[in-house]
């Protein structure tokens, strides 16, 4: 597991909403920067910088710098930082948040429940989860597609020509299908997994034209 993947669960179990991950910073049609996660809370948005291993003055001044160039708040989530890291940190506005400390505050089923889902989400872009193949209907397709394609979840709303909280409704009715993760995600997330989805959607018919062709050459041979 990825120390983003865990990063991502210790946010949500903080209050906070995962609004993109990855997310580049253009200048003049440009990538100047990329910062791992942007999360929400309380009307704040943060730039938040992921590392596995202990912080150091790199670190805080790339959190801080990437934060500054995309207008959000620095934040660190990393293995441990020592008192002069935490210093530097504290005079930049950086917060620190440390996977260690964290996990001595969970309780057994919150970590694993942390486990859980980080391994869901390997399963998920590897394939491995089971394809709900018979709840597919016209309906769900079609929002399916509408994500997949879509800049945003606004422009996904627009796509389909619905307000953002008939769009809520829909997602809510593909995840009780089977067909979309329940727990939260970021729309960008959301639109890898309907990707995927419609990777292995189309696979799956192509198989099937396959076995309903051989099934006819064997008829027309006879066999």
């Amino acid at each position: 597991m990825s120390a983003e993947r865990i990063a991502r669960r210790m946010l949500e179990g903080k209050g906070f909403k995962i609004v993109a991950t990855n997310y580049k910073i253009n200048s003049k049609g440009e990538n100047i920067a990329e910062i791992d996660i942007v999360a929400e809370k309380d009307g704040e948005r943060y730039a938040v910088e992921v590392k596995s291993g202990k912080a150091s003055l790199t670190s805080i001044r790339q959190a801080y710098a990437n934060a500054k160039l995309a207008g959000l708040k620095p934040l660190l989530i990393c293995k441990k930082s020592d008192e002069a890291t935490k210093e530097a940190a504290k005079k930049l506005g950086v917060e620190i948040m440390e996977f260690s400390e964290y996990h001595l505050l969970l309780e057994p089923e919150e970590l694993e429940s942390i486990v859980k889902k980080c391994m869901e989400e390997v399963m998920e872009e590897y394939g491995f989860l089971p394809f709900p193949y018979e709840s597919i209907d016209d309906k769900s397709m079609e929002v399916i597609r509408a994500i997949a394609i879509a800049e945003d979840f606004s422009h996904a709303a627009k796509i389909l020509r619905v307000k953002e909280e008939k769009m809520e409704k829909e997602i809510a009715k593909l995840s009780r299908k089977g067909l979309l993760p329940s727990r939260s995600l970021s729309f960008c997330d959301l639109k890898r997994i309907c990707l995927g989805f419609l990777t292995r959607y189309e696979l799956i018919l192509k198989l099937d034209k396959m076995e309903k062709d051989i099934e006819e050459i064997k008829k027309k041979l006879g066999l």
